[in-house]
């Protein structure tokens, strides 16, 4: 009952590849909502950056310490060992195309970047 939405193998990859550029050397990555471009980060096997899943969809636990529960209700409700502005990059896709979720999100890219966005929404 989740409302999912995939992007194609191109688009993934395109936005992996801009997020690992702009992340640089041994850069730190949130995918905020994106589970798709998580799954391609991590299909490229690059052991210089860091990737997180910040999903509500907790079958993505399977990603053990990669994974973030994230309710976008409570968009700062997050683990201690996620720090303040501690990614280089936040690529975040909001689950609705509604004011309040584009809002409560934005509070959670601003905690979680350092400076970074790539935003993606329908």
């Amino acid at each position: 009952q989740l409302s999912q939405f995939w992007y194609s193998q191109d688009t993934a990859l395109r936005l992996a590849t801009e997020a690992v550029a702009a992340a640089g050397e041994r850069g730190r990555i949130a995918c905020v909502s994106a589970p798709s471009v998580y799954q391609k980060l991590r299909s490229l096997h690059r052991e210089d950056i860091s990737v997180y899943i910040f999903e509500y969809d907790k079958r993505f636990a399977i990603y053990g310490e990669e994974y973030i529960f994230y309710d976008y209700n409570n968009p700062l409700d997050l683990p201690e060992k996620i720090a303040t502005h501690s990614f280089d990059i936040v690529i975040a896709d909001p689950p609705y195309l509604s004011k309040e979720c584009l809002r409560k999100t934005s509070e959670t890219i601003k905690y979680l970047t350092q400076g970074k966005i790539l935003l993606c929404t329908g």
